[in-house]
């Protein structure tokens, strides 16, 4: 029987486990298995007569690093086992990928683990830093680490961590392909997707091809916003839809220009929670500084690989002015060969790079001004350009 195994990873305290279960409540389990890395290790490790907990699995990995690397080693061969004699298609395996703590590092796969495990696909389940800097402070096990003290958690050691763990899969995957082991593709998935988008990805590839969500993201007003999620949403009723605002730090470093730029000599930037916009944190200014350049970077590496594991990208520029970001996405997407459609509703000429771009749909229109007559073209000729 034809197998498919997903491997789920990412750093530590991104919400992946929680996100996941909630998106598979719905769904017929004999339609997957669903693996967590750490029940098999903890097994193992009873079975060794060594009591591994949540508390402290991550002393022990690295104080005993010989010991937990064959019980993470005997998990992945159960793992193996548990899948080979499956009936059912979708293998779904979560485990962290790699994260620095103290002096070691707690590494959740190794290249041997990923030869017997052959994943056919990579996602990289990802949070905003401050959604995981807030999930440690309501958990009394990692807030204790941190000395019970909010300070402590810096958001340069949350950006690292997503740094490590992302690095550490390209590598690995890497690795495994010049060892004959085709991975089609990794995947950076931002947890404020809804899970429905999670389930076609996962489950309904072929029926809901990728497709990139392409649009300016800052400076607009709330009306824009309104727009370009009801655009997402017809969208997605036809498509599995990668929507780079799903990971969205950027606000943090807004805020910290913001504040930076009305008073140069602030010391504690005051940032409200993007999602409630309620509770009100204060983080270190130089904290923040530290953390924008790699914040930056990673966004651009993000949406650059949430383009090219698309089949298409849709432009949805409802506004007259360039956007950088959009036409460097428009660019890596024609340079990885997928359809580009875009939506400009605009009677000034875009820039001649946007609507070069824009042409590189199957109908060879340079652009809709239509929102719905652009969904219509895309859905006709999905299968001209899911073959591409």
């Amino acid at each position: 029987m034809e197998r498919e195994v997903i491997l789920l990873t990412g750093p530590p305290l991104n919400g992946r486990d929680e996100y996941i279960t909630q998106a598979l409540a719905g769904v017929d389990e004999k339609e997957y298995n669903y693996y967590h890395v750490f029940d098999y290790i903890r097994e193992v490790g009873k079975e060794r007569g060594v009591k591994i907990t949540r508390k402290n699995v991550l002393d022990f990995a690295i104080s005993h690093q010989d010991i937990m690397n064959e019980i993470r080693d005997e998990a992945f061969e159960r793992i193996r086992q548990e899948i080979d004699k499956s009936n059912r298609k979708f293998h779904l395996v979560s485990t962290p990928s790699l994260f620095r703590w103290g002096s070691g590092s707690v590494i959740g796969f190794t290249l041997s683990n990923l030869k017997l495990l052959k994943p056919d696909r990579v996602i990289i389940v990802l949070d905003d830093v401050l959604s995981v800097r807030r999930r440690i402070i309501n958990d009394p096990e990692w807030f204790e680490r941190f000395g019970m003290d909010p300070d402590n958690i810096k958001l340069t050691t949350l950006v690292m961590w997503r740094e490590d763990a992302i690095n550490h899969v390209k590598t690995l995957v890497h690795e495994l392909k010049k060892e004959g082991i085709n991975v089609r593709y990794i995947l950076q998935f931002g947890i404020r997707h809804p899970p429905e988008v999670f389930l076609d990805l996962i489950f309904r590839e072929k029926e809901k091809p990728l497709v990139y969500l392409s649009y300016p993201m800052t400076g607009h007003e709330e009306e824009y916003y309104h727009r370009v999620r009801d655009f997402y949403t017809k969208l997605s009723q036809h498509f599995a839809v990668l929507d780079p605002g799903a990971l969205d730090d950027w606000w943090v470093v807004a805020e910290y220009d913001g504040q930076v730029n009305q008073n140069p000599e602030v010391k504690k930037i005051r940032i409200k929670h993007l999602l409630d916009g309620d509770a009100v944190e204060e983080l270190d200014r130089e904290d923040i500084e530290q953390a924008t350049d790699i914040l930056r970077r990673q966004l651009v590496e993000r949406d650059f690989n949430l383009v090219n594991v698309s089949k298409a990208v849709a432009v949805y520029h409802y506004a007259e002015g360039v956007s950088a970001g959009v036409i460097s996405e428009m660019a890596e997407a024609y340079r990885t060969l997928a359809a580009i459609y875009l939506y400009y509703p605009f009677k000034r000429r875009p820039s001649p790079f946007m609507e070069f771009y824009g042409m590189q749909n199957p109908s060879r229109r340079t652009m809709f001004k239509d929102e719905d007559e652009m969904i219509r073209a895309m859905v006709e000729e999905k299968e001209y350009w899911t073959k591409a």
